[in-house]
């Protein structure tokens, strides 16, 4: 089973296509409707309904052979708060997969959960949360997921449910590289979609685009000082990719 903490944009579409691929999961949110059903369209505008479970914790009176993950979608600055939660229904040794935007909470996972294989994770789907539990997929992407501690090194059969779901995931080697990835991605796309309350695609337009360059410039070079191996073309080029590939989307920071 897969326990998804977090019921925004991100966490809501793992579970459509979890369970449209007959993955069991449960779904742990502060907010809890009387109906636990989830909406959701496709990219070809195909809508569908499914039943989830769901509840304000964690389920933790498993059957023993059942197995649960924890997959944690929140913004970053709630990822400590949120498992800390939760922390009396997670046992040592169970998976904890950090995917949300934004660096650095990993290292504060770690403190609270030393017992725990942590792997961190990065996406570029993309969903527009319509409303609770109504989500519609506006962007398709890579995933990948990668080990942050040695208690996760051997754990690539997890993500295995993942690439049942969707297309193009990949257990990574090199995770601290791809979350820097995505870390100038967003840096790029989310603030200057917030300020102009635009789409994403809407950045290619010629008022943007010296912005969104010189946003890239910026963080290449804090990358280099911090021995993150990318190259400055590829990164523009990955940059473009995205804005492309999510253009009818609206960023979680818009």
């Amino acid at each position: 089973m897969i326990q998804i903490i977090g019921a925004g944009a991100i966490g809501c579409l793992w579970l459509a296509r979890l369970q449209q691929s007959g993955q069991a999961c449960h779904l742990v949110s502060r907010i809890i409707k009387p109906q636990p059903i989830l909406h959701f369209t496709d990219q070809q505008g195909l809508r569908m309904t499914f039943t989830i479970s769901h509840s304000k914790q964690l389920l933790h009176r498993l059957p023993a052979e059942q197995k649960s993950t924890i997959l944690v979608c929140v913004k970053a600055q709630q990822v400590v708060s949120a498992l800390l939660a939760q922390q009396a229904f997670i046992k040592p040794q169970q998976a904890i997969i950090l995917m949300h935007n934004g660096y650095g909470c990993a290292e504060q996972v770690i403190a609270h959960f030393p017992n725990n294989p942590i792997i961190c994770a990065t996406t570029a789907n993309a969903s527009l949360k319509n409303d609770l539990l109504d989500i519609t997929a506006t962007g398709l992407g890579a995933s990948y997921f990668g080990a942050y501690n040695a208690l996760a090194t051997d754990l690539s059969a997890l993500i295995k449910p993942f690439q049942i779901a969707m297309d193009n995931v990949y257990w990574c080697l090199d995770i601290t590289h791809q979350c820097w990835l995505k870390l100038i991605v967003n840096a790029a796309i989310n603030p200057l979609t917030a300020i102009y309350q635009i789409k994403n695609g809407q950045l290619t337009q010629a008022a943007h685009q010296l912005t969104v360059e010189s946003i890239v410039n910026e963080a290449f070079n804090i990358a280099n000082a911090e021995n993150i191996s990318l190259q400055l073309k590829t990164l523009q080029e990955t940059v473009l990719n995205v804005i492309q590939a999510t253009a009818e989307n609206f960023s979680s920071m818009n």
